[in-house]
């Protein structure tokens, strides 16, 4: 039986270099999809509050993971869209997490003990939309500064043509 307990002695720094950010989000949009049916059901709070804890757990720390990798490499092909994805992911966590936070049922009342460490996680990652968000912005203005063509370069780019010798 996995243990739950030890899902964040894995560091980022032994995390394979090559990373499938698209499938990683969409697995963790999945499980999100899971825990969020799982609370509307009536389980037994006392069979799934330390899985579903744990669970919450493991997103919040994976998340936090690919947003790191993702600032630290600014240069990484696709890293917009892969931002963009992250964005959309948290949004959902924070969603998530929030509706644990307010919600009721026996499940929810099972993890009252863990309120103040569920609102702490609901607010670190409302601080990580922000900071996506202004990453997106970032990342849209070098974007826009690598697609434009300045008067000096066009000026050198259209002299080129109009001083070639024998043309008509």
């Amino acid at each position: 039986m996995p243990n739950y307990h030890n899902y964040g002695s894995l560091s980022i720094l032994t995390m394979k270099s090559k990373i499938h950010y698209e499938e990683d989000l969409f697995y963790l949009s999945l499980l999100m999809k899971g825990l969020r049916e799982g609370l509307q059901l009536s389980i037994d709070a006392e069979f799934f509050q330390e899985k579903i804890l744990a669970d919450l757990r493991f997103i919040d720390e994976t998340l936090d993971k690919i947003l790191s990798t993702l600032k630290e490499n600014p240069n990484l092909i696709r890293r917009a869209e892969y931002l963009y994805n992250l964005v959309k992911v948290e949004g959902a966590f924070v969603g998530l997490v929030a509706d644990v936070v307010q919600g009721t049922g026996d499940l929810r009342e099972a993890l009252e003990p863990f309120r103040q460490e569920l609102v702490q996680l609901r607010e670190s990652h409302d601080a990580d939309v922000d900071e996506i968000r202004a990453l997106l912005r970032l990342v849209s203005q070098e974007e826009e500064k690598e697609d434009v063509i300045t008067a000096d370069e066009l000026a050198l780019l259209t002299r080129q043509d109009e001083e070639t010798p024998g043309k008509s």
